[in-house]
């Protein structure tokens, strides 16, 4: 259906994990309730020696202590309080495992995960046609089929297990009839164990269907992968237009370089361009600044062009982060700038006099 529908394309990173947020993910159910069967048959004696222990406990003392019908009477909700909490203290132990091997087996399919698109209402899911034509797809008939296949394979084994002991059981007078309760609990802890083994193989395999499934489900065609490719870098002529005015920026602060009066470095991760015009009396003006690569540039042009460059860590820091390019640096800098600019051309007046 995939390739009928022109989807050729393996899915990407993006859609997979876009699918993963909407809670779309590749899980067995199957695999699920197999693994708590298995557990609990693999506790199955435990768990019956303490629910019978709990019963007989709680047998034992109402039959010893509530004869009198005049303390049934006066105590009749205290009894009952402590027949509901005997009750969750023996389902308890059900529970709990019931959870955490749910827990585990979705762990292992699905890993951490907390998600809330899959509760937001949809009209999708009430639909009255869409759950019609739902029962009547290939999925819901493969789910049929998969559900009775398991389902007579459960009635094999059972059959099976069932004539192996058949035998012993009828043999089982002679041991004594004290020996039959754990006769029959052995024989429904292999029968469980051997099913819970059997149907957590199977759970294995739908797992592996369902990740094919899901991997065909969620394929791209050629045209969605351009999209998706444009949505994350952009689309090639915007791209094209920014670089291109990004050139312009970079052509038009080195001309602005060329005429600097000074260059103020961090010593390599900033660089920032002064000009002063002493004719105007206006403020110093930042021309370019750049941090890295962009420093490294400045500080090229400024040596081709023989701009001083000097070294200043604060007031390179101060002036990228408060000034941008093109304006006049701030009042709080004058004094320091204007150390510098009166040490350019100090530099310079003893250069000339060596001339």
């Amino acid at each position: 259906m995939s390739d009928k529908d022109g989807k050729t394309e393996k899915p990407s990173p993006k859609k997979l994990k876009d699918a993963r947020k909407k809670g779309e993910l590749v899980k067995s159910p199957d695999l699920v309730s197999a693994t708590s069967f298995l557990i609990f048959s693999v506790l199955f004696i435990p768990l019956w020696q303490f629910v019978m222990t709990q019963c007989m406990g709680l047998i034992h003392s109402q039959l010893s202590t509530q004869y009198d019908y005049g303390v049934l009477e006066n105590n009749l909700g205290a009894i009952g309080v402590q027949s509901i909490l005997t009750f969750f203290w023996i389902v308890s132990p059900f529970l709990a495992i019931a959870f955490f091997s749910a827990w585990l087996s979705n762990l292992l399919q699905v890993g951490f995960l907390f998600t809330g698109s899959p509760l937001k209402p949809s009209f999708k899911k009430l639909n009255p046609i869409s759950g019609f034509k739902n029962l009547f797809n290939k999925k819901a008939l493969f789910t049929l089929i998969k559900n009775i296949g398991k389902l007579v394979l459960v009635f094999i084994i059972t059959l099976q297990e069932i004539s192996s002991v058949l035998a012993s059981f009828f043999n089982a007078g002679f041991v004594g009839i004290e020996a039959l309760p754990m006769f029959v609990l052995d024989f429904l802890k292999t029968l469980s164990l051997k099913i819970s083994m059997i149907l957590f193989v199977l759970g294995i395999l739908d797992y592996v269907v369902q990740w094919f499934s899901f991997r065909k489900k969620m394929k791209m065609t050629k045209q969605e992968v351009k999209d998706e490719f444009k949505q994350q870098e952009g689309d090639q002529l915007i791209k094209s237009q920014r670089k291109s005015k990004y050139m312009q920026l970079i052509s038009g602060m080195m001309n602005q370089v060329q005429d600097a009066t000074v260059v103020v470095t961090n010593p390599t991760h900033l660089a920032i361009a002064i000009t002063y015009d002493k004719e105007n009396n206006g403020a110093p003006t930042v021309v370019a600044k750049g941090v890295d690569f962009m420093a490294q540039k400045i500080r090229e042009e400024a040596k081709a062009n023989n701009v001083p460059i000097l070294e200043n860590k604060p007031v390179a820091r101060s002036l990228y982060k408060t000034t941008e390019i093109g304006e006049p640096i701030p009042v709080d800098m004058y004094e320091a700038v204007a150390e510098i600019l009166a040490f350019v051309y100090q530099m310079n007046e003893q250069s000339k006099n060596k001339i």
